[in-house]
């Protein structure tokens, strides 16, 4: 123990043992005679066995050891760097300069700073102006790093192609020697070229002729829609002609012309250009539900047929309880959708984000449709838009318990009305 620390201890209440009667609780109070005294001794420092020479009174060791650069030089001190190491005052600013493995050091080649372990070695694989050897060992030298790239595009000694490599020529060669190449080569170069030629002309032609076989496909496929879109027309102009049912021209005011039958071609339309599109239906859809008085009755639930949400999209399809679902039975009508397996699953990302909405047509005009909104976010449950692997399993159902209650679903107004002849038509649109 060092002089120092005997008198931190002696200068110092105690709780200790008492040397006498051993009682643990034995309180030491600091005897300001002896502490004058203590302070007066003379003692020598307590690196004297390393070599310091400093003697002194016990009260000027703490300026003699000290915890600067003028502090004893034979005292431990720890690296500032903090390395680990440890090491006598007189020796740190050698270490801190020339040997601290985390001392600042600047990279000779591109100046900049960082620790000295760092320039050495990470930076030092990928320092733009560290120098090179040229890996052809042309005449040129070194080339720094930033600079190979570009040599390597012009140094004499590098391996390339020859330039009639895209007809079949696979011999390579050093770049200084290309040109003497290609005048030695010449006729055989010339002879490659002819025949590939000859293989594009051929090419060419049998793409003329598959061209011409399009447009024939083409030119029939334009007949056959002119011929649909004709027949369609007339079958507008039939449904325009329809006149409006006794029963509503006496509660509605004529308007002449049958919307909902309408919206049933316009259904049609949408679905015939989708299959066209993709040979399955695509949103939007519209689903025509039928005999919704009995589905209430039984309480059975409505399926639709699958759907996807876009081209080589989801697949889904849409569940309609004309009776309601758990707390919406008896009061709603409740409305889901439902993912299930499709043929683009691949190609689509995983977990299903989207929104849609699903609307309750108007059957008295084109507007004032009831609507709700359907959101499928990247944070629901799992269960709600997971990816379904199999054939036969199809995801629980996302949606609405309270899609409409009963009297605003049959409540006629003058310019609306969802439920009509005992059915009613709901679109799925994708946002």
């Amino acid at each position: 123990m060092s002089y120092l620390d005997h008198y931190k201890r002696a200068t110092t209440f105690d709780t200790t043992t008492c040397p006498v009667c051993r009682d643990q609780d034995f309180l030491s109070v600091r005897n300001k005679l002896s502490d004058r005294e203590i302070r007066n001794l003379h003692v020598m420092c307590a690196n004297s066995e390393r070599g310091c020479e400093w003697q002194g009174e016990v009260n000027d060791i703490s300026k003699h050891i000290g915890d600067d650069d003028a502090g004893c030089p034979f005292q431990d001190v720890a690296c500032p760097n903090i390395c680990g190491k440890v090491l006598q005052r007189q020796y740190l600013t050698n270490h801190v300069e020339t040997k601290c493995p985390h001392r600042k050091v600047s990279c000779q080649y591109c100046h900049i700073l960082g620790g000295h372990q760092f320039i050495e070695n990470k930076h030092k694989e990928k320092c733009p102006k560290f120098p090179l050897p040229c890996p052809n060992i042309c005449e040129i030298g070194d080339v720094l790093r930033e600079d190979m790239e570009a040599h390597r595009k012009e140094c004499p000694l590098e391996i390339v192609q020859c330039k009639y490599h895209g007809v079949g020529y696979e011999e390579k060669m050093m770049r200084k020697r290309r040109k003497e190449h290609e005048e030695e080569k010449m006729e055989e170069h010339l002879s490659l070229t002819k025949s590939r030629l000859t293989d594009t002309h051929q090419e060419l032609s049998l793409t003329k002729s598959k061209l011409a076989d399009i447009e024939t496909e083409l030119a029939g496929t334009k007949s056959q829609l002119a011929s649909s879109l004709k027949q369609i027309n007339q079958l507008m102009v039939v449904v325009n002609q329809t006149p409006i049912p006794q029963e509503h021209n006496s509660n509605f005011p004529s308007y002449g012309l049958s919307t909902i039958s309408a919206i049933k071609w316009s259904v049609k339309l949408i679905a015939m250009a989708a299959m066209i599109k993709s040979g399955d239906q695509v949103c939007p859809v519209i689903l025509n539900i039928t005999e919704l008085s009995k589905r209430k009755e039984d309480r059975t639930a409505y399926f639709s047929d699958p759907f996807y949400t876009h081209n080589e999209g989801y697949k889904m399809r849409l569940r309609v309880d004309a009776a309601g679902n758990g707390t919406g039975r008896g009061t709603h009508m409740s409305v889901f959708l439902y993912l299930m397996k499709g043929a683009h699953d691949d190609k689509v990302t995983w977990p299903l984000t989207g929104t849609f909405e699903v609307r309750l047509l108007n059957q008295m005009s084109d507007y004032d449709h009831y609507t709700r909104t359907v959101m499928f976010e990247s944070d629901a449950s799992a269960m709600y838009v997971r990816r379904v692997t199999s054939d036969k399993e199809a995801l629980p159902a996302f949606g609405f318990r309270h899609y409409i209650c009963n009297e605003d679903l049959h409540k006629i107004t003058f310019i609306h009305n969802y439920v009509k002849d005992d059915c009613v038509f709901i679109q799925v649109h994708k946002l």
